[in-house]
C-alpha cells in the first residue's frame, strides 16, 4: 500500500512538472514569438469551370490579412497564400463573386480585402469574315486606283463571343500618300463594326496580308462654254443677229493633272465662213479640242439668225 502511495505521489509529480513545462513553454513562446498580423499582396487566380471561359474588369492581385506566430510570419512567402475566385457554376454575364484564399494551417485568415469584386463572364469563340481593302490618303496628283486588292479574302477572328460578334468585317488599310506608280507590300489587318470601329480584344488569323496597287493617270475634267467662230462678211445689206450653239456647253476631260484644262474656260468651234450665207441657218461644226483633251462630242450645232440693214432702228 505504501508503494501505491508512492508511486501515486510520482506520477502526479511527472504530471505537474510537464504542466508547467508546457506552461512555460507557452510563455516563453508568446514573449520571444508573440502572434502577429500581416498583410499579403498575392496574384488573384482564375479557376475556371471550362478552358473557354474569359473573364474582364478582375483585379490582378488582392489583399490578403493572416495572423500567426511572428517565426512563421516571417518565414511566409507570397506563393504560399492563394486568392482566387470559381467559376464553377457561375452563369455569362456581369456577376459579383465572393474571393477565396487558400493558407498554411499555422496561420489564421482576418481578410481579404476586396472580399468581393464585380466581373464580367464571357466564352471564347471564333468565326471567319471577310477581308476587305481600304484606301487611305491621295497619290500624286492626276494619279487613281486602278486595281488594288489584299491577297487574302478572309480571315478568322477569335476572342470574346461579344467582343467576335461585333465584328463585321477586318479591313485591310492601304495608304496611298505620295505615290505614284504600282506597289505591293505587307499590312495589319484589323477588325471593325459595321460602323468602321475597331474592335479590341479579339486576334486576327492571319493577322497580316501583302496587298498589290495598280495606279495609272486619273481624269480631269470640266465644263467649258462654246464659242462659236466666224470668217468672212455677211453679203451686202445682211447683219449677224445672233450666233448660238447646240448644245452651249461641254465637259472636257484631260489625263493626269488637267493642266491644260487649268488654263481653259472656254472651247471654240472650226471657224463658219460667213460669205455664202444669205438667211438664217444652222451648220454642224467641228469643236476645236486642245491637244491632250477630249470630250463626248465632236460636232455642235451653230444657230445663225440674220437681219437686214432696213431693219435697223
Amino acid at each position: 500500500m505504501p508503494d501505491n502511495k508512492k508511486r501515486f505521489r510520482d506520477i502526479t509529480t511527472k504530471i505537474i512538472a510537464v504542466i508547467i513545462a508546457i506552461v512555460l513553454w507557452l510563455y516563453v513562446m508568446n514573449e520571444q514569438n508573440p502572434p502577429i498580423e500581416a498583410y499579403f499582396t498575392v496574384p488573384l487566380e482564375i479557376r475556371k469551370e471550362v478552358a473557354n471561359q474569359v473573364v474582364f474588369d478582375a483585379p490582378e492581385a488582392v489583399r490578403v490579412k493572416v495572423r500567426g506566430p511572428r517565426s512563421t510570419i516571417a518565414g511566409i512567402i507570397n506563393r504560399e497564400i492563394n486568392a482566387f475566385i470559381d467559376l464553377k457554376g457561375v452563369p455569362e454575364g456581369r456577376q459579383s463573386l465572393k474571393v477565396g484564399a487558400a493558407i498554411p494551417a499555422s496561420l489564421e485568415l482576418i481578410e481579404i480585402s476586396p472580399d468581393r469584386i464585380m466581373v464580367r463572364i464571357d466564352t471564347t469563340i471564333s468565326r471567319t469574315v471577310p477581308v476587305v481593302a481600304a484606301f487611305t490618303g491621295a497619290a500624286t496628283k492626276g494619279m487613281i486606283v486602278e486595281q488594288g486588292y489584299a491577297n487574302v479574302d478572309a480571315a478568322t477572328v477569335e476572342g470574346p463571343k461579344n467582343s467576335v460578334n461585333m465584328v463585321d468585317k477586318v479591313v485591310a488599310n492601304i495608304d496611298l500618300s505620295g505615290r505614284v506608280g504600282d506597289f505591293s507590300g505587307e499590312v495589319p489587318l484589323i477588325p471593325v463594326t459595321k460602323d468602321g470601329k475597331e474592335v479590341d480584344g479579339v486576334s486576327l488569323s492571319p493577322a497580316k496580308t501583302r496587298i498589290e496597287v495598280k495606279l495609272s493617270p486619273g481624269i480631269s475634267k470640266k465644263v467649258l462654254d462654246i464659242k462659236p467662230v466666224v470668217q468672212g462678211d455677211l453679203p451686202k445689206g445682211l447683219v449677224l443677229k445672233s450666233i448660238t450653239t447646240e448644245p452651249d456647253k461641254v465637259e472636257v476631260s484631260e489625263e493626269g493633272e488637267g493642266k491644260n484644262l487649268a488654263k481653259l474656260d472656254t472651247i471654240y468651234t472650226e471657224p463658219v465662213n460667213l460669205t455664202l450665207i444669205d438667211k438664217d441657218t444652222s451648220r454642224e461644226v467641228k469643236l476645236q479640242y486642245v491637244e491632250g483633251t477630249t470630250g463626248p462630242v465632236a460636232n455642235v450645232i451653230v444657230h445663225i439668225k440674220l437681219d437686214s440693214l432696213v431693219h435697223q432702228p
